[in-house]
């Protein structure tokens, strides 16, 4: 199939029907306060105080490392005249906090094996302790009020460790924001400055980690990175009106905005070209004929109704063909306008964990198969588009949407 950009009616239905029922899809483990508006770390870094009775009082520690520490580079080809471009692939993972189970280090380990670097939207309460919960003051909500809940204090430590592990291997940290407010009286109601006060306690509540988890005794763990690296978003639920929204990025320095459905074609400026624009494209569900947003959320949808348990031959059965639809879809644009490919994860164990482990048997297989393709952050990506040539640039963006 090829040609026309559009999407089929009935994959329509697939695909709003989904993003419709994508309520609560970050489900990371957290469990989860002091009054003041959070402040930047150089006003929680003081120096030395003198106590009542005259002895010293030791400064705040220092969390994060200002300005970041260095990433290993990346160089992606550009364009030779009358070549294709290098085919990108870019995963990104709402949440991107560890677990219990230690689900993003195995995640890390696998990008390791295809020289990958990918995305990782940090839902930033995970550093928040529930007993610091009232440091949280959500736009339209009670102090304290998260749909995710807040951080169980034991797991800040080893989240801590892997961050900086993922920032040192190349990683995007981005910001999924915090309270994950969807649907009526979320954050679809939000206005430019409630976005704004979301961002700045975002970027607060990282930056003073360390104060605020005060049961890591480990003096010398530091992030190698502060939140001045969040130059890009995925909303909750995908939801926010978008001047809005667009607007408050813009005007907090983002790059790139990745919260809306799209097509297999090459990304294009928003915002009065203030912002590039990521969606995560449609793709034909493996086997049908349906077309299904590239997350895992709104595949477990139409493959389960919703259920995130199920039988395991019927686990077996949703691993291969998210593995199929990743594939294809892949075969699909390798083949044909090269558009960036856009995927969506929140790493969670639904179907017997059939999403994780599609996802990384299909960036195994996709570079052995196809190994000029190359797996990157939205960072990159836009690092990339805007070095690229404008008039080759223009020419990829006229490419219809591609169909396969």
């Amino acid at each position: 199939m090829g040609g026309s950009g559009n999407v089929p009616v009935k994959g329509i239905v697939a695909v709003v029907g989904a993003v419709l029922l994508l309520v609560i899809a970050f489900t990371a483990p957290f469990s989860g306060d002091s009054q003041a508006e959070t402040a930047s770390q150089d006003a929680m870094v003081e120096a030395d105080a003198v106590s009542g009775d005259g002895a010293a009082v030791p400064a705040a520690r220092v969390g994060t490392t200002s300005p970041p520490e260095p990433q290993p580079t990346i160089s992606i080809p550009q364009p030779a005249p009358g070549a294709k471009p290098v085919q990108a692939v870019v995963i990104s993972v709402d949440g991107g906090c560890e677990t219990e189970d230690g689900t993003i280090r195995t995640f890390l380990d696998t990008a390791k094996q295809v020289q990958g670097r990918f995305t990782f939207f940090m839902s930033g309460l995970c550093l928040l302790p529930d007993a610091q919960r009232m440091q949280y003051r959500p736009p339209g909500k009670l102090p304290g009020t998260s749909d995710v809940g807040f951080a169980t204090a034991e797991l800040v430590d080893s989240r801590i460790r892997v961050f900086s592990d993922m920032w040192r291997e190349g990683h995007e940290v981005g910001t999924h924001f915090l309270g994950h407010f969807c649907g009526g009286g979320g954050v679809d109601t939000w206005s430019t400055e409630d976005w704004r006060s979301e961002i700045a306690q975002a970027k607060g509540f990282l930056d003073q980690w360390a104060a605020n988890n005060p049961q890591v005794t480990d003096t010398s763990l530091t992030l190698p990175f502060d939140s001045s690296v969040f130059v890009g978003d995925r909303t909750p639920c995908l939801e926010g009106q978008r001047p809005a929204m667009w607007d408050a990025f813009a005007a907090e320095g983002f790059r790139y905005e990745a919260s809306d459905p799209g097509t297999l074609v090459w990304p294009k400026k928003v915002a009065g070209g203030r912002l590039w624009q990521f969606p995560l494209p449609a793709l034909k569900l493996g086997g049908t004929d349906m077309w299904v947003l590239s997350m895992d959320y709104n595949l477990l949808v139409n493959q389960t109704g919703g259920k995130t348990e199920v039988a395991p031959d019927e686990c077996a059965q949703v691993e291969q063909q998210n593995y199929d639809t990743f594939m294809g879809a892949l075969e699909g644009v390798y083949n044909g306008n090269r558009a960036p490919l856009f995927l969506g994860t929140h790493l969670n164990s639904w179907a017997c964990g059939a999403y994780i482990t599609s996802l990384e048997r299909f960036i195994r297989d996709a570079k052995a198969k196809y190994p000029d393709i190359m797996f990157v952050s939205n960072r990159d990506l836009a690092d990339w588009l805007d070095s690229m040539d404008p008039a080759t640039l223009k020419s990829l963006q006229k490419l219809e949407a591609q169909r396969y």
